[in-house]
């Protein structure tokens, strides 16, 4: 099995000497919280600070991290939204293949999980 354009379709992060003092280190660390992860929570902090020490948007700084903070948000809604639409078209596929597994599968998601 080869795979046809490797790294086109995920993301693949090499982290190695060229740029990592510690890539051992680096690579557990990404395992355990992803870039995103770390720079939300670092993002949700810093928007904590800015809130508590009634900052002003006057400064460019904050007037930047504001504008970033807005453009993740809508990346993360259209992406919530793409996501839905194909969850929507897959189950659409579903009914016209496999009826009775669509509704079992609708009654499932209906049903709430009290685990």
């Amino acid at each position: 099995m080869q795979p046809i354009l490797p790294g086109w379709f995920d993301p693949t992060v090499i982290i190695n000497e060229a740029n990592s003092s510690a890539p051992p280190t680096e690579a557990a660390i990404l395992e355990a919280h992803s870039y995103g992860r770390q720079l939300g929570r670092i993002s949700d902090a810093v928007e904590a600070l800015i809130e508590k020490a009634k900052l002003a948007g006057n400064d460019r700084r904050i007037s930047d991290f504001k504008k970033m903070e807005k453009e993740i948000v809508d990346i993360k809604r259209r992406a919530s939204q793409a996501s839905a639409r194909r969850i929507l078209a897959d189950l659409a596929s579903l009914k016209d293949s496999n009826e009775e597994e669509y509704w079992t599968l609708i009654r499932d998601l209906s049903t709430p999980n009290l685990d």
